[in-house]
C-alpha cells in the first residue's frame, strides 16, 4: 500500500536563510519555520527546517522571503544523513507568503 507524505505547516521565518546549489547543481534554499502551539502549561515552538528546490520556487523565496515573514509551506517530509544523525525536514512544494 502506498503512503500519504504531506505537511502543511505555518509560521514565522527565523534564523538563517541560505540559497546554493545542491552537489547535483539544483537550484535549493533553506531555512527554518517557527510555528507555535499552545498547550495547557503555555506555548510550545516548533523550530522546522525547510528546503526548497528548483529554478521558480527558488526564484520566488529569494524575492520574497525574509526573516520574521509568515509563510504557509506544503510540502513532505524527508530524511537525510546529517552531522549527528539523521534529520527529518520539509520539503517544500509550495510556499505562501502570508
Amino acid at each position: 500500500m502506498r503512503g500519504i507524505n504531506r505537511v502543511i505547516i505555518s509560521g514565522n521565518v527565523g534564523g538563517n536563510i541560505t540559497f546554493g546549489p545542491t552537489p547535483g547543481g539544483t537550484d535549493a534554499c533553506s531555512f527554518q519555520v517557527a510555528s507555535d502551539r499552545h498547550t495547557q502549561s503555555g506555548m510550545i515552538t516548533a523550530w522546522v527546517k525547510i528546503n526548497a528546490y528548483g529554478e521558480n520556487l527558488v526564484r520566488l523565496c529569494r524575492g520574497r522571503l525574509a526573516k520574521g515573514q509568515y509563510v504557509i509551506v506544503e510540502g513532505e517530509l524527508m530524511n537525510r544523513d546529517g552531522v549527528h544523525g539523521e534529520l527529518t525536514e520539509v520539503r517544500a512544494r509550495e510556499v505562501i507568503f502570508i
